[in-house]
């Protein structure tokens, strides 16, 4: 059934973003055809596909965030015409990021996969939010808690109260003031060594990390950069096995050679490679820990200020079934 787009709709509301930015269009995909999937989820205002330099977006612009929320769920990671789809929301820069050193720390606990920083920052707005962070595992995933940053006390105060309990995306939210360390205490997680001094020689980067590690983690990107872009900027290093980017300022590239990821963290941190508007930070991936490893015992780590731990992490969600309507694409 064909969908219809409306090139009119209410006006948004205040931090209510109903915009997904879309990635990985396959070339047989045209603005028809983006809209006619993407449709399948509830009305849409406008869907546009664009070119630049960083490679092709669409943007689908729908009449409601509930909409646009079910669509990033359900097509994020979806192959369409041989092309794996990367969905997440379009948030426009808005100037110099806010210093959140003084502000206070909340701990969210028990969110699902298809809540995002935009989403979570929007659910504790009303209460002075002036950041908020989701916590992800190597493979992108959401860990299941996250954390916002409140400018007052009384407001963080009143956001627990409030918040405490409440469903967001169908789920109980756990909320409580985050544990931060004292300023004296180190500020690294107590289970996690300090990440090493960058540097540019390939030797003492290959000793960084245990010879089963390929992976490099590329970090502060703007959000439009795609796996092409990636691929472009670091196959120079060698054979390339996959590339993932799963955050809008984060992605993965694992080579099949420890060396070949020495080499190109080596040589591209700091950098600003063609396609890339700003330096990227390359730096070892976290390798996943042995499943059969037992559990450490104790209190939860601390970590550092700014993003303290308010408690354990919650298990992700099982993957959404695929709504009817789309599935003929793939």
């Amino acid at each position: 059934q064909r969908s219809t787009i409306s090139m009119a709709g209410p006006a948004p509301k205040p931090f209510q973003n109903k915009t997904l930015h879309v990635t990985g269009i396959s070339p047989m995909v045209d603005e028809t055809l983006l809209g006619e999937i993407f449709g399948a989820f509830g009305e849409l205002i406008s869907c546009r596909i664009t070119q630049d330099a960083a490679g092709v977006h669409g943007y689908c612009d729908f009449a409601d965030y509930q909409s646009a929320s079910t669509a990033l769920a359900a097509l994020n990671g979806r192959e369409v015409l041989g092309s794996q789809l990367g969905v997440a929301w379009h948030v426009q820069n808005s100037g110099q990021k806010e210093d959140t050193t003084g502000h206070i720390t909340v701990f969210v606990g028990n969110i699902g996969d298809a809540i995002d920083e935009y989403s979570l920052f929007e659910a504790f707005a009303q209460y002075n939010c002036s950041d908020s962070r989701i916590i992800r595992g190597d493979d992108g995933r959401c860990l299941g808690y996250g954390f916002v940053t409140i400018r007052t006390q009384d407001d963080a105060n009143a956001a627990v109260t409030a918040q405490d309990g409440q469903r967001l995306m169908g789920r109980p939210l756990r909320v409580s003031l985050a544990r931060t360390p004292r300023l004296s205490e180190p500020t690294t997680s107590a289970n996690r060594a300090p990440e090493p001094p960058p540097s540019s020689d390939i030797n003492v980067v290959a000793k960084q990390a245990s010879d089963t590690n390929c992976t490099v983690h590329v970090g502060n990107l703007l959000g439009t950069e795609s796996e092409e872009t990636l691929r472009k900027a670091f196959e120079e290093f060698g054979t390339i096995d996959n590339i993932r980017v799963p955050g809008k300022n984060f992605g993965f590239v694992a080579y099949t050679t420890h060396m070949a990821a020495a080499a190109a963290i080596a040589t591209k941190n700091g950098t600003t490679p063609p396609g890339f508007t700003r330096p990227v930070r390359c730096t070892w991936a976290s390798e996943r820990r042995n499943a059969s490893a037992p559990v450490p015992s104790g209190p939860p780590p601390m970590v550092p200020p700014g993003y303290g731990y308010g408690g354990p992490p919650g298990m992700p969600p099982p993957p959404m079934p695929p709504p009817p309507g789309y599935d003929m694409y793939g």
